[in-house]
């Protein structure tokens, strides 16, 4: 019975990368204003998605399929100026966006005032305060 369970079990696992899980596409998008850049790396415990300086007004994008135990994160270094302001902040996290936020896609906006998190099951804009402005960390 336990060897029918752990072959059960592997049959899922292998089928939730071809079949069972909906491609999910991340867009961090640079509102800043006033042409200011910002400086961006992120990266799962699997993929760094390296760095990169995304001008005002572009955006950075990646997709992926979350993992069959929904833990997948993708987490962010972002580097506001250059006087080394930084903030770091979950892009993505199976724990918090599987359950209808970003059932499809995953939209930031990075705005002079703060971060903001698009909830498609709401479909609203959603401010998540950054470390250093006043608010909690997300």
């Amino acid at each position: 019975m336990k060897i029918l369970c752990v072959i059960v079990l592997l049959t899922l696992v292998s089928m939730s990368n071809s079949i069972g899980f909906t491609r999910i596409q991340v867009r961090i998008m640079n509102r800043r204003g006033n042409g200011k850049s910002i400086t961006i790396h992120c990266q799962s415990e699997d993929d760094d998605l390296g760095t990169h300086v995304v001008s005002d007004g572009q955006e950075i994008n990646w997709s992926f399929r979350e993992n069959f135990m929904l833990t997948t994160r993708f987490y962010c270094y972002l580097q506001w100026d250059r006087k080394g302001k930084h903030f770091n902040f979950d892009a993505y996290s199976g724990k918090r966006d599987d359950g209808g936020r970003c059932s499809t896609e995953c939209l930031w906006k990075i705005l002079e005032g703060g971060l903001w998190g698009y909830d498609q099951e709401q479909q609203i804009w959603q401010a998540f305060s950054l470390p250093g402005m006043g608010e909690k960390e997300v």
